[in-house]
């Protein structure tokens, strides 16, 4: 992985945007969510605001290998997965889009539903503030008091991040690096301290 691979975008805050297609309101919603579990409570929250919706569809995707979108009873493959296309184009991960329809009386057809579901979920995702984090692994470092001077040189080479600290028993250190410098930092840091430094991945 590239260190440019390292960085990511997310939703910095909801945002709605709406459209009017042929006397149907779509009201787009987009939650920033961290993980599945909360993608699910916001999208059930937005049910229960909105219950005297027509429909309401969505999409989330945390990563690349984690996602989910719903129909909510629009024809298959008009609402959901049109939404998630839009959340994919955006770059934007840890996303979740609801797209809220208020029918207006005209039957949109399968092209206008797969239509104005993209083009509301578009106009939301285009408008929503973004802030970019970072891939990393998260490692738990032990060592020895008289080696904290040099591991902490290492964790600074590899642009590591201390989370925590522990002096306990030794030197306990939780440490994030970045995932592009994740196995290097591993093998150097071994090897450096001619294996005195024990290192678990605790989160990938």
């Amino acid at each position: 992985m590239s260190a440019a691979a390292d960085h990511y975008s997310v939703p910095a805050a909801p945002f709605e945007a709406e459209i009017k297609v042929k006397g149907s309101r779509f009201i787009a919603h987009i939650r920033p969510c961290a993980n599945r579990e909360t993608a699910e409570t916001l999208y059930a929250e937005l049910r229960k605001t909105y219950y005297n919706a027509t429909h309401n569809c969505f999409a989330y995707r945390i990563n690349d290998r984690e996602w989910r979108y719903s129909d909510d009873g629009e024809p298959n493959g008009t609402a959901g997965k049109p939404i998630l296309q839009e959340i994919e184009a955006s770059g934007l991960e840890q996303t979740l889009c609801v797209v809220t329809r208020y029918y207006g009386g005209t039957k949109l057809g399968t092209g206008g539903l797969i239509r104005a579901y993209g083009e509301a979920a578009r106009l939301a995702l285009n408008g929503v503030s973004r802030k970019t984090l970072v891939h990393a692994i998260r490692f738990e470092v032990r060592f020895g008091y008289d080696l904290e001077s040099s591991v902490r040189h290492f964790i600074n080479r590899h642009k590591g991040l201390i989370r925590e600290t522990d002096y306990s028993n030794g030197v306990r250190l939780t440490v994030e690096v970045p995932q592009s410098l994740a196995a290097a930092f591993e093998r150097q840091t071994a090897e450096a301290h001619q294996n005195r430094v024990v290192l678990l991945r605790t989160e990938t």
